[in-house]
C-alpha cells in the first residue's frame, strides 16, 4: 500500500509543478534542467524524483493536467442541455479562462506542436483527442439542428482556438519588463471579457448557416490578380 501523502507533500509537489510549468513554457523542455526547477521551487532536487519519475514525467503531468481538465470541461458543455450556439460560446469562454488559470499551457502547446509533439505519450494524446472530439460534437450538433453550416470540425477548431492561443502569446510578450515602456499597438492590454466576446461573435458568424461560401482558390486568385 502506498504511503499516505501529507499536506507538506502536496505543497511541495504543487511548488515543483508550478515552477516547472513556468520554466518549460518560457524556455522549452530541452533547455530546462531539474536543478533549475529545484532552485525555482526552492526544494531539494531529490524531491522532484520523489513526486515524479523524471523530467519527462513532470512535463507530461503538466501538459496532461491542462488537457484532461479542458477535456472534462468541454465534455460537460457538449452534453449539456443548452443550444449548440450557446455551447460554442461556453467553449470559447472556457478556453480563454484556461489561459488565466494555466497561463503556461498556450506556450507549452505551441512549442510542443511546432516540434512535432515528440513528448506527448498516448495518455496525453487521449486527453487532447477528448478536447477536440467534444468540440467536434458541438459543431455536429449545430449542423444537425441547422444552426451551423457544414464545415470540417477541425478547421472550425483551428479557426477558433488559434486566435485565443495567439492572444495568450501576445500577452506574454507584453508582460516582459522591457516591453512595458514601449508604445507598440500589438502589446495593448485587452480585457479577456472583450476577447471572449470578439471570438464568440466571430465564431458564430463563421458557422452561421447563411455565411457566404468560399469562392474557391481559382476564383480568389483571379480576384487578387
Amino acid at each position: 500500500m502506498a504511503p499516505k501523502r501529507t499536506a507538506s507533500d502536496v505543497s511541495t509537489r504543487d511548488a515543483i509543478f508550478a515552477a516547472a510549468a513556468t520554466l518549460f513554457s518560457s524556455s522549452g523542455f530541452d533547455s530546462v534542467r531539474t536543478d533549475d526547477i529545484a532552485r525555482s521551487a526552492e526544494v531539494n532536487k531529490a524531491m522532484i524524483y520523489y513526486h515524479f519519475a523524471d523530467k519527462l514525467a513532470l512535463y507530461r503531468a503538466i501538459v496532461g493536467d491542462g488537457l484532461k481538465t479542458m477535456s472534462e470541461i468541454v465534455g460537460r458543455i457538449a452534453t449539456s442541455e443548452i443550444t449548440p450556439p450557446e455551447k460554442l460560446d461556453a467553449f470559447i469562454e472556457a478556453f480563454v479562462r484556461m489561459t488565466e488559470t494555466r497561463p503556461w499551457m498556450p506556450a507549452m502547446m505551441l512549442r510542443e506542436i511546432a516540434e512535432g509533439a515528440p513528448r506527448l505519450d498516448p495518455e496525453t494524446m487521449a486527453h487532447m483527442r477528448g478536447v477536440i472530439g467534444n468540440f467536434a460534437a458541438i459543431v455536429k450538433q449545430g449542423q444537425a439542428s441547422g444552426e451551423f453550416r457544414e464545415v470540417h470540425p477541425i478547421l472550425a477548431y483551428e479557426s477558433i482556438v488559434g486566435p485565443i492561443i495567439i492572444n495568450a502569446a501576445r500577452e506574454r510578450v507584453a508582460e516582459q519588463p522591457a516591453r512595458k515602456t514601449q508604445d507598440f499597438p500589438l502589446l495593448v492590454a485587452i480585457p479577456h471579457a472583450a476577447v471572449i466576446a470578439h471570438v464568440q461573435e466571430t465564431a458564430r458568424r463563421m458557422l452561421a448557416p447563411d455565411a457566404p461560401a468560399n469562392p474557391g482558390p481559382q476564383k480568389a486568385q483571379r480576384s487578387i490578380l
